[in-house]
């Protein structure tokens, strides 16, 4: 259905576009805190407010392209696919979250165009129009992976950082960007697949260097790394980063090709008729 970038979606440094080699560790001497040992002036509510902050544009439209690899890789029907899709956005002024999702390459996936709404409550609905049943398909179930790429619609929701209540448990270096780790576990009035997330969030721009969501069991789930962020129209913004699913044995690559914000969208492509439009052509 959709992404986020998702993601998701949820989706998702400082000049991050040239960062160092891969990997992490605690900061140096002089540079608060070691991963588990948070600085005294640390404040979580105040890093999760200015990092939920960065995804507060009013509408936008990204291009982007995906590459899936991973488990039975090379076979007919699972192979390794290179994927083109537009993302549409639009804040509505009831708190709503809008996202379209237009595959655009190959032409096969176009019956995957999907419609997301993400509630201020919370809830995600998503919706997929059916050309061979002239039907729609809806769901709001956050637990399934079905929605696009094997992700949740959580994932594609930008992952709902504010179902978690989040603790900084240190400071590490990541992709070259020093970081503060902030430890989420959900909300007991919350809904997820992910009982516990950790987020490293830039000292810089307060964006996500890379989000790890942790399973019912507590092992890793899913392993977002953002390798390249620029400013886009005096906006931090993701335009490469991958997406490691463990336990499928699947790996996404994601690039942004393309971004423009503030276009003022028309709320009409935001609607099942629309969605029926573009997965019929």
């Amino acid at each position: 259905m959709i992404l986020a970038v998702i993601v998701i979606v949820l989706l998702l440094a400082s000049t991050a576009c040239d960062r160092k080699p891969k990997g992490s560790a605690a900061l140096e001497n002089g540079n608060a805190g070691s991963p588990g040992i948070p600085s005294p002036a640390t404040d979580a509510a105040t890093i999760i407010e200015r990092y939920i902050a960065q995804d507060k544009n009013r509408d936008g439209t990204i291009r982007l392209r995906a590459k899936t690899s991973g488990a039975n890789e090379g076979s007919e029907l699972d192979g390794p696919r290179n994927i083109q899709f537009n993302m549409y956005r639009k804040r509505q002024p009831d708190g709503r979250l809008l996202i379209l999702i237009e595959f655009t390459e190959p032409s096969e996936e176009r019956d995957r165009d999907g419609l997301i709404t993400v509630f201020p409550d919370g809830q995600v609905e998503g919706v997929r129009y059916v050309q061979s049943t002239d039907s729609y398909i809806t769901t709001r179930d956050l637990m399934a992976e079905d929605a696009l790429f094997g992700l949740t619609l959580q994932e594609l929701a930008d992952g709902q950082p504010e179902k978690y209540d989040f603790t900084i448990a240190g400071e590490e270096i990541v992709e070259g960007a020093a970081c503060y780790r902030a430890e989420g576990k959900l909300k007991h009035s919350a809904g997820s697949k992910f009982p516990r997330v950790v987020l490293m969030i830039s000292k810089d721009n307060f964006t996500a260097v890379q989000a790890k969501f942790y399973d019912n069991r507590d092992q890793l789930a899913r392993d977002l790394i953002v390798s390249k962020t620029e400013q886009i129209a005096g906006r931090w913004t993701r335009v490469r980063w991958k997406i490691d699913n463990p336990v499928r044995g699947k790996k996404i690559d994601f690039e942004a090709v393309d971004v423009k914000y503030d276009e003022n969208l028309k709320d009409s492509i935001f609607t099942r008729e629309y969605l029926k439009k573009i997965s019929s052509r």
